[in-house]
């Protein structure tokens, strides 16, 4: 999953790769991370993310789209959610040396 962010990571695309049933990959998924699929592809997204605002001065956009939000403003409401704050927020925090 990490090497494919921008793209479109649906439970039934995740199940064909693991030659599984989607409803039997996301029982199993569940059962060995304890978390469901989209969470996890979330979690990985929102981590790339996060160092890519934290390390570049890359636009929100091309961010967004590179770690598969799609959109910024869709990545702003995962950050939020996440982080308690916009990915701007991250961006003025200096970076300790």
């Amino acid at each position: 999953m990490r090497g494919k962010l921008a793209e479109t990571l649906t439970v039934e695309r995740l199940a064909d790769r693991a030659a599984m049933s989607p409803r039997n990959f996301a029982r199993a998924f569940a059962a060995e991370t304890g978390a469901t699929p989209a969470k996890a592809v979330e979690r990985l997204r929102l981590e790339a993310a996060r160092m890519a605002v934290e390390t570049s001065n890359a636009p929100l956009d091309r961010i967004a789209e590179q770690s598969g939000f799609g959109d910024a403003g869709r990545m702003r409401r995962a950050f939020m959610r996440s982080f308690g704050q916009p990915p701007q927020a991250l961006r003025r925090v200096p970076t300790p040396r």
